[in-house]
This record gives C-alpha cells, sequence and structure tokens, in this order.
C-alpha cells in the first residue's frame, strides 16, 4: 500500500498524536498547537480520505487505518482521540498496546450507538447523516457541526464552518459504518496502558453519562466531566480542557523518556 498518509509534524518532546473526528480534517487541533507544541512533538494526520490524505483503505476498517498511522507515528506515543478520532485511538490500544504509551479520549466512546444500557446517538439520526450526505454533502457536514456545537456557540460555528473541507465520500460513509457499528465495550479490559477520557457535560452525542459506564470497565482509566461543554470541549472550553490535559501528560513526562 502506497504510503500517502498527510500528517504534520510540530514540536519537540514526547510524542502525542492528535486524531481528528468524523467530517472533521487535523486542522481542528491548530487552536491548540501553540499550547502543546513547546512540550510535546506533535504528530497530526488527516486520518484516511479526509483533509489531505487519500483513502488507502478498503473497507474503512480499524486496521486499516491504524496501521497506515503506525507508518507515520512512532512507538510508544500518547495517542488522543476526538470523537471517531477517539475509536481508532480505543481500538489501537486495544490490539496493539505495546505500541501506545498512553490513550486519551476526548468526546469519545467504545459504542457510539445508544441501547437499553448504554447512553449515546440513536441509529436513527446517523443513519439520517447517511442518507443526507449523497446528495447534500456539504450540509450534511454543516449539520453535523450544528450538532456538535449546540446552539450556544454561534460564533466558533461560523468560524469552523468556513474551514469545512470537501472529504471523500467512501471515508465519509466508512467512518458512519464505525461508529454504528462498533462495540468495543467486551474489550476495554484489555487495555492496561494509562488512559485519561474527557467529555463534556452538554454533549449530545456522547452524553456524559457514558462516565459512569467506562468507570466499571476500564482497567487503569481516569474519567473527566468538562462542564456547561459540548462535543468540542477542547474548542469550546480550551483552558479548562488543557489544563486537564497537562495535568495528567506532564505527571507522566517522565514515564515517557524512561520507555
Amino acid at each position: 500500500m502506497p504510503n500517502l498518509l498527510h500528517i504534520n509534524v510540530i514540536g519537540k518532546g514526547s510524542p502525542l498524536v492528535l486524531l481528528h473526528g468524523w467530517g472533521w480534517h487535523s486542522g481542528i487541533w491548530s487552536p491548540l498547537v501553540p499550547y502543546l507544541a513547546d512540550k510535546f512533538q506533535l504528530f497530526i494526520p488527516d486520518l484516511p480520505g479526509f483533509g489531505k490524505s487519500l483513502d488507502l483503505t478498503g473497507d474503512y476498517a480499524f486496521s486499516e487505518i491504524v496501521n497506515a498511522l503506525f507508518k507515520k507515528v512512532p512507538d510508544q506515543a500518547a495517542w488522543l482521540g476526538w470523537s471517531l478520532g477517539g475509536m481508532v485511538a480505543w481500538w489501537a490500544s486495544v490490539h496493539h498496546p505495546e505500541k501506545i504509551a498512553r490513550l486519551i479520549t476526548v468526546a469519545s466512546t467504545p459504542k457510539f450507538i445508544s441501547d437499553i444500557n448504554w447512553p449515546g446517538v440513536s441509529l436513527t439520526l446517523l443513519n439520517q447523516f447517511a442518507n443526507q450526505l449523497a446528495n447534500h454533502h456539504q450540509k450534511t457536514l454543516t449539520d453535523f457541526l450544528r450538532l456538535q456545537l449546540g446552539s450556544k456557540n454561534s460564533s466558533l460555528f461560523a468560524e469552523l464552518q468556513s474551514q469545512l473541507l470537501p472529504i471523500q465520500s467512501s471515508a465519509l460513509m466508512g467512518g458512519l459504518r464505525l461508529l454504528s457499528k462498533t462495540d468495543l465495550r467486551a474489550d476495554l479490559s484489555k487495555i492496561k496502558i494509562p488512559s485519561l477520557h474527557i467529555f463534556g457535560e452538554m454533549d449530545r452525542l456522547v452524553p456524559a453519562g457514558v462516565i459512569d459506564n467506562l468507570r466499571t470497565l476500564l482497567f487503569d482509566g481516569r474519567c473527566e466531566m468538562i462542564k456547561r461543554a459540548g462535543h468540542m470541549p477542547f474548542l469550546s472550553h480550551r483552558e479548562e480542557f488543557l489544563q486537564l490535559l497537562n495535568a495528567w501528560l506532564i505527571t507522566a513526562k517522565t514515564v515517557f523518556h524512561q520507555q
């Protein structure tokens, strides 16, 4: 497979991989880069089919996505994934724990779709986005952005809307399939590396109620909730997010250097 995954490498220090979510690209992390690049070497890829990366996958499987990432990022990096990017990081930590030093997820979950015992988004809503994609590509991305931010972040919505880019349909549909079908709950006990999981209190896609369920499934995991935040707490509540992230990562900095 040709290695045509686009990635930005910025900063110096312990390696930290930043994975964006569905409908987005690596640029979503730009506001955080100035605050992290002096402490960490950041590896910021566009997932296959998103941003400047080609869709290198056959059926958009986690194994193909993660293998493409392993060719671009160093072993024993910390992986931080938001939303779908968090699911990628969850999967990689379950199947390749020897390659990952720390796991951080943001507004992410091992099971995106709700059921009687698990809070999440309805399969009906996700199918609506899938049905809209064929004829209303850009509108679908805009509607999803509005759902992520809610109604109280009009200035942030306008800023992010201007940064939305066309995305390969195969990647969008593949990402939706992963979100709709993935259930990693039974595998979480296999994750032995330290992990941090950050949620937004007002998130309409990954409800904060996931926290109580996660705490019973994780071996060595810490869960934190940012009050009044939605699905993008790293942007809407940047200072609080960075305080949580830096406190947890800096504490582990000596561990990074020893490995």
